[in-house]
């Protein structure tokens, strides 16, 4: 009896470790010139069918429907032995339904049309692209996912054409693999939040700082790398002492400038946990813009760096764990947008000389207050809440929305700030409070409610904001 428990357990751990065992990921793009991306998906043990593919439909900060999904193409799988299984696409939603029941699953593979994906989705930041030299591609715009596996840790291998460099967010390296690289995540969010980056016109340097910055370019047309890696780095820089650590272990910057095609939306930038897609047109170079147009990119920068600290890192009710299928709503994306675009003032304020400081903090905190007077009358009466709720499919698509809720979260930021610092003569700033938020839940590991943010706020500073919070949260005009 004592053997055969013993042998019963020793069965049921190696039966627990062998479930968990990675998924592995096989993208491969074959040949300069092609509209598509194949994947495979193969499982580290078989999987009992029925299972269901999901292609996402939003993405973390995107806050809206893309129906990815519509770009995906030839979806095949297939079971023990190398035999097919059958394959049928859901009625409802971005499902697909692999095998029946008695059979498993070890394999699946589909293909994405890139190449359409770009022609239909009319924001650049918002899909991947492909060009003779050059193919950009967005985890979460490709990379489907088997549902109740989103935990599994996951090994991915990128071919590329013979002789192309090739670069994944997850592992940058600088000079890169060429033909092919493989990379690591350790579960699907970080995997679809990353990005895939090849091709002989991609052109890539490696800055070294307290946080390394991995610069990634492709520009339809000439340009000076070296001159466009100012502001990043200078950004990342001042992020980082803000914030006063280095969780990131290099950061990397996908800097895309493209001809305009009619119809297409240029000159966003989209945030992911360690990188930061920044799609612009091609007038939007150094050498063309005004000394005014080259601060607004340097605090561009600096808005989407300090969302790898804000919400990637600290993060309210509704932001994590992500529905992929269903842009999720979010009471809090003021807390997202408008305090991470406050830390990127201050953080590039605080690298100023006092008057240029208090120019910058000043002429940006009057911008956001001439968005609130100049807005509809029907947003001025939406509690936060409220505005936050519709914000959550609307941010870019009605950007009277998006830029109403970052200028109410940023604006309260600003007025925590300047009640910290003056009732302790200096001593304490809202970075401080912001630092011992990202401390509380690196420590739980959850989002935090906004009524435990005040909390720790108050025990990090020794300052009650809890007022103005509450102010904030009422409608900008009855």
């Amino acid at each position: 009896m004592k053997w055969t428990s013993i042998a019963l357990f020793l069965t049921s751990l190696a039966c627990s470790t062998f479930a968990q065992a990675p998924v592995t990921y096989r993208l491969q793009y074959a040949a300069a010139g092609d509209c598509c991306v194949h994947l495979q998906m193969i499982f580290g043990e078989p999987l009992k069918a029925p299972v269901a593919l999901v292609m996402p439909r939003t993405y973390p900060g995107g806050y809206e429907q893309i129906l990815y999904d519509a770009y995906v193409e030839k979806v095949s799988a297939w079971g023990a032995s190398g035999k097919p299984v059958e394959v049928n696409v859901a009625q409802d939603g971005p499902r697909w339904s692999v095998g029946k029941a008695g059979e498993s699953v070890e394999r699946i593979e589909y293909q994405v049309d890139v190449e359409r994906m770009e022609s239909r989705i009319l924001a650049s930041v918002a899909t991947s692209k492909v060009r003779r030299g050059y193919v950009g591609l967005l985890g979460y715009s490709l990379l489907a996912f088997v549902d109740g596996l989103e935990e599994r840790s996951i090994k991915l291998i990128v071919n590329a054409p013979e002789g192309w460099p090739v670069l994944t967010t997850l592992a940058p390296q600088v000079p890169p693999e060429t033909t092919s690289t493989t990379a690591e995540a350790p579960d699907y969010y970080a995997l679809a939040d990353s990005q895939i980056l090849m091709g002989p016109e991609l052109q890539l340097r490696r800055f070294e700082g307290k946080i390394p910055l991995i610069f990634a370019v492709y520009a339809e047309g000439s340009d000076d790398v070296d001159a466009e890696s100012v502001n990043p780095r200078k950004a990342l820089d001042a992020v980082q002492s803000y914030f006063g650590d280095a969780p990131i272990r290099q950061y990397t910057v996908q800097l895309e400038f493209l001809k305009p095609v009619a119809g297409h939306s240029y000159n966003f930038s989209q945030e992911h946990i360690d990188s930061g897609t920044f799609s612009f047109s091609t007038d939007r170079r150094l050498s063309v813009v005004t000394a005014e147009q080259k601060d607004r990119i340097l605090l561009n920068y600096a808005h989407h760096i300090a969302h790898s600290w804000i919400p990637k890192r600290a993060y309210a009710t509704g932001y994590r764990p992500f529905t992929w299928e269903l842009a999720p709503v979010i009471d809090t994306i003021w807390f997202n947008e408008g305090f991470g675009r406050y830390a990127g003032i201050a953080a590039v304020a605080n690298g100023m000389p006092p008057d240029e400081a208090a120019k910058l903090r000043e002429g940006e905190l009057s911008w956001m207050h001439q968005i609130l007077d100049e807005a509809p009358p029907f947003i001025k009466k939406m509690p936060l809440d409220t505005l936050s709720r519709e914000a959550s499919f609307l941010y870019a698509v009605d950007f009277r929305l998006g830029k109403n809720i970052f200028s109410r979260g940023a604006l309260m930021a600003a007025e925590m700030d300047e009640r910290i610092r003056a009732r302790t003569n200096g001593e304490k700033k809202l970075a401080d409070a912001l630092r011992a938020l990202l401390l509380w839940c690196d420590k739980n590991h959850r989002p935090f409610q906004v009524e435990e943010m005040i909390r720790i706020f108050a025990d990090a500073t020794g300052v009650d904001v809890r007022d103005i919070l509450k102010r904030w949260q009422e409608p900008f005009a009855k």
